[in-house]
């Protein structure tokens, strides 16, 4: 491990920061629940959890995950900016499902990216309204001890608001009423939320609406063609509904039950997808002369949980049972040069019922504090991808036998996914502040099948049951010294067991001349995880340092085959290993009174071990430098951040129908500076503002332009808003 040859000369730095003269502790501590599915001190777990906290999301003026995730050096969000926009996160180069995502302690629904040429729907997981957020928790690196399968890459944790963000604890009623205006998309909208508390019932209600359009770009090329780079024309809405109605049956014991409703529409017009009449494997194609999308995200939530402070030995016992239904549609409208017109309904539904209980419990044994966490995770997933076509011929005639393929079809037969977990955690803490942690987690994953026409209608071909079960490990070690440092370390290790799409996935394209076969093989991913870190704090200045290298073996990734029987094939494989290392750091530093400046920095390095090739999904090195003035009435944020240029790019297909390899797109370094401020004129309101990207660079997200070739002449598509605005207003009550 030569990533941690650097570690002493870290350690060295930090303890040669002078030691302050204030000794007292910070006034605050920013809460963590995720890292230990509990609520802790940030200031108390290890460097490889972070918080985005409700006034970043405020102040930054947040929009999206995108948004979110801007400045925090390591993690990123990838985006379509042809039609679907945000797909999901990344951390330290671990994407899509093998990343786990709650909101308040429940699973949220899984992406899918689809497979196979010209197959590349993507189901993405921007859907939760950020408006109804008190925090994001970030935990990096392998979390299956806590989790269990999907949690292989890390969690990121959405915890909703509660009426005691609303409700002062002297007033029976509080609320808020906000509009917001955000110039990278020109988009508006508002939220109001409201909260009451009484002797024993409380409730809160939180409603958002926005309104859009395209995120802008630096493309410009706006003609109605395949080369366009400016954005297509696009309008979207969303309405976010969160209602928590809780109800204190005694001192001690708690019910709440919370509903949330979110549904995003969007309507694009396609104007990079038109193209002249061409000639394909001997056969004319007709020219597209326009096509339409019309996409609706929407997901439904309930839950009711029970929670009991006290309870004989046990400090704490919680029990929930939830649901989440998700339903993606993504239409589209297509009119080509011979008069004939294809309609096309493609949906993704997928429908989680989960119990979990969480006990705590704390005692003294072994000359030692133990808090000892120990609960149950079980939950089933029911998922399908129903996809129909049909074309209407000019002679008013109409078919459902389209390109090669027979429509209704399904990509996957509909799968059920059966998880049941078990785990327990330890924290043992002596007296001389040494804390150990030892923690296990056992999983069963099963995934059934249920084969039926429309799935015949895509080839039908046999796809086996998979089930599998792990124990995943974990052992956490913190050693406070010199008063005000804490070291870390712990190893830890990940599974994750095949999902729907990559055991399932099996259909044939005759028409296009390809096919994806199905793997009985399949093995789970699984994944070995080490890191130290070390944090510092003084009232003045803060820090925290790790390094950290993951081997995950058997990673599951789509493989060419070649051609198989005629058509060109694909597989979901076992590729063998992958490994990554890096280092992160950051650091606070106030400086006088209401000033502060912050930095944070992280550098990530991944190998394919079986091929020695670069692991395309790395993010490059990044950088975050701030500074911010804070007083009673008016404050404000200067944020720098840069990356510098990807250089270690794998090469990519020239065509999803073709096995030839060309450079891949290495995206340059940039810097850019966003500044925002605030201005409270009068009790209870809060007027904030933000310019972004001052000094209008043009500028690619690594995330963004992965598998793209270096010659591709619509790279300009994919670069980020130039200077643009953004405003909101809140009055709280």
């Amino acid at each position: 491990m030569a990533l941690f040859r650097a570690t002493p000369l870290m350690l060295s730095l930090a303890a040669a920061w002078p030691a302050f003269a204030d000794t007292a502790p910070p006034t605050l501590d920013t809460v963590q629940v995720t890292a230990h599915r509990s609520e802790k001190p940030l200031a108390e777990t290890a460097p490889n959890a972070t918080v985005v906290s409700r006034h970043k999301l405020d102040d930054r003026l947040v929009r999206d995950i995108a948004d979110a995730a801007k400045y925090e050096p390591g993690v990123e969000v990838a985006a379509d900016p042809n039609r679907r926009g945000n797909a999901g996160w990344t951390i330290r180069g671990i994407d899509g499902n093998r990343i786990l995502m709650l909101i308040d302690g429940e699973r949220l629904p899984e992406a899918y990216a689809g497979g196979g040429a010209g197959n590349g729907a993507i189901s993405g997981r921007d859907f939760v309204e950020l408006e109804t957020l008190r925090a994001i928790d970030i935990v990096k690196g392998p979390t299956s001890s806590l989790y269990g399968s999907d949690a292989i890459g890390g969690v990121i944790g959405y915890r909703t608001k509660t009426v005691d963000d609303f409700v002062p604890e002297d007033r029976g009623v509080g609320g808020s009423v906000k509009g917001l205006a955000t110039g990278a998309d020109n988009s508006w909208g508002g939220s109001a939320g409201v909260g009451v508390k009484g002797d024993r019932a409380d409730a809160m209600l939180i409603y958002t609406h926005r309104n859009g359009h395209a995120t802008d770009n630096q493309g410009g090329n706006d003609s109605r063609t395949t080369s366009r780079t400016a954005p297509n024309p696009q309008d979207w809405n969303s309405d976010s509904v969160l209602a928590k109605l809780g109800y204190r049956l005694s001192e001690q014991q708690r019910l709440e039950l919370t509903l949330e409703h979110y549904r995003r529409d969007t309507d694009t017009n396609l104007l990079n997808t038109l193209y002249p009449a061409y000639v394909s494997r001997g056969r004319p194609v007709p020219a597209q002369l326009a096509q339409t999308a019309a996409d609706r995200t929407l997901r439904n939530r309930a839950s009711l949980a029970w929670e009991a402070r006290q309870l004989g030995p046990l400090d704490r016992l919680a029990v929930k049972l939830y649901q989440q239904k998700l339903n993606n549609a993504d239409d589209s409208y297509s009119l080509f040069g011979d008069q004939s017109r294809v309609r096309s309904n493609y949906n993704f539904y997928q429908k989680i019922v989960g119990l979990s209980l969480d006990a705590e419990q704390r005692f003294a044994a072994l000359s030692a504090e133990h808090q000892l966490l120990w609960g149950v995770d079980l939950s089933r997933t029911d998922t399908s991808r129903p996809r129909m076509k049909t074309q209407y011929n000019a002679n008013g005639a109409a078919t459902n036998a389209i390109g090669g393929e027979i429509f209704p079809s399904k990509t996957f037969p509909d799968s059920t996914s059966d998880r049941v977990g078990l785990f327990v955690q330890d924290e043992m803490k002596f007296a001389n502040g040494v804390a150990l942690s030892p923690s296990l987690r056992w999983d069963h994953y099963k995934m059934n099948t249920q084969p039926d026409q429309a799935y015949a209608n895509s080839g039908g071909q046999a796809v086996p049951s998979f089930s599998d079960g792990a124990f995943s490990p974990k052992l956490g070690l913190s050693v406070p010294f010199a008063g005000h440092y804490t070291g870390f370390a712990q190893l830890s290790s990940g599974f994750r067991a095949p999902p729907f799409d990559d055991a399932n996935m099996a259909f044939v394209n005759r028409g296009y001349g390809y096919q994806v076969i199905a793997n009985p093989n399949l093995k789970s991913e699984t994944s070995r995880g080490f890191e130290l870190g070390l944090k510092g704090q003084w009232d003045s200045f803060d820090f925290g340092l790790s390094a950290y290298q993951n081997r995950y073996r058997d990673f599951i990734e789509q493989q060419s085959l070649g051609v198989v029987g005629g058509l060109l094939t694909y597989q979901y494989q076992n590729i063998g290993r992958v490994d990554i290392k890096g280092a992160e750091a950051r650091a606070a530093w106030r400086f006088a009174p209401g000033w502060q400046t912050q930095a944070s920095i992280a550098y990530a390095h991944g190998q394919d071990l079986d091929s020695h090739t670069p692991l395309g999904s790395i993010a490059p090195l990044s950088a975050v430098l701030g500074l911010r003035y804070d007083q009673a009435r008016f404050g404000g944020e200067a944020l720098l951040r840069a990356a510098a240029g990807n250089k270690r790019v794998p090469s990519v297909a020239l065509s999803p129908s073709s096995n030839a390899q060309t450079s891949g797109f290495a995206a340059p370094g940039y810097a850019t500076l966003d500044l925002t401020a605030y201005w409270k004129p009068a009790k209870g309101t809060t007027v904030r503002a933000g310019v972004f990207n001052i000094f209008d660079r043009k500028y690619w997200k690594a995330a963004d332009v992965r598998g793209m070739a270096a010659n591709d002449p619509t790279l300009d598509r994919y670069t980020q808003p130039g200077r643009n605005v953004s405003a909101s207003v809140e009055y709280q009550f």
